[in-house]
């Protein structure tokens, strides 16, 4: 019976090796200038929601592209992400480091604060509203562009396709990869800002089909990926907040 069980657990590694060649001969390597492409069309979205000018403060920049896109754009931007971000030495802009809580600035001194993909990543999420709340301007805005369930669903599929195994959990505050599902939609966002201070003054999607799992990468071109957006859902949800007169 051992010898049996040994046999085929030979001839299932052989066929996953096999199948794990033949993939990786279809699946193109994820580029820093695709998800470059992503962030920029996903830039073109949020431009028209802001203010024409004032003091911005991105959290979580990564490699900073965005502020840089932002800084072009005539916003006068500071850019914070942590020391340890996969980004950090790919950086295009000055970028300070923070530990994660606290926000090295006075109180009330900017007019917007925007993050994409970034509270999903805290921990600490609820109180790390109260130093967004601290920084922001009375009359202040803030856009969040956040992971949707659509988002969570097909990174599940294509991180299957890719590594032939279960999806890790992507932010902090699931068991697993399937309960993310339903923690990225907007209901819950929408129930974190409602009961953190914050009034929610629009949310749409980012109009853009990708996944945390390239399979295709740049293969699938942004003009095709927002086409598939209305098929397959789109990747984020962006939320646009004030202060609740109540806080």
């Amino acid at each position: 019976m051992k010898m049996l069980y040994r046999y085929l657990k030979g001839i299932i590694n052989r066929i996953r090796s096999i199948i794990r060649w033949f993939l990786s001969h279809l699946i193109a390597v994820q580029t820093l200038s695709h998800l470059q492409s992503i962030r920029e069309f996903e830039l073109s979205v949020i431009i028209k929601l802001l203010p024409e000018k004032g003091r911005l403060l991105e959290i979580g920049s990564g490699t900073g592209w965005q502020a840089s896109a932002l800084t072009e754009k005539g916003f006068d931007v500071s850019a914070m992400d942590i020391n340890t971000s996969n980004y950090y030495e790919e950086r295009v802009f000055p970028v300070e480091d923070y530990d994660g809580h606290n926000l090295p600035f006075e109180n009330a001194e900017f007019d917007i604060v925007y993050t994409s993909n970034l509270l999903e990543h805290v921990p600490h999420v609820r109180s790390f509203q109260d130093e967004i709340h601290r920084v922001l301007k009375p009359n202040g805005l803030v856009i969040h562009v956040l992971p949707s369930s659509s988002w969570r669903f097909w990174t599940n599929i294509t991180h299957f396709i890719k590594y032939l195994n279960v999806p890790c959990v992507h932010g902090e505050y699931s068991e697993n990869a399937f309960i993310e599902i339903a923690r990225f939609s907007r209901s819950t966002w929408r129930q974190l800002f409602n009961e953190t201070g914050w009034k929610v003054i629009s949310e749409q999607s980012n109009d853009l089909f990708y996944t945390g799992c390239s399979v295709l990468d740049s293969r699938v071109s942004i003009n095709a990926r927002s086409k598939l957006n209305s098929i397959l859902g789109s990747s984020c949800n962006i939320f646009v907040l004030k202060k609740s007169m109540t806080v």
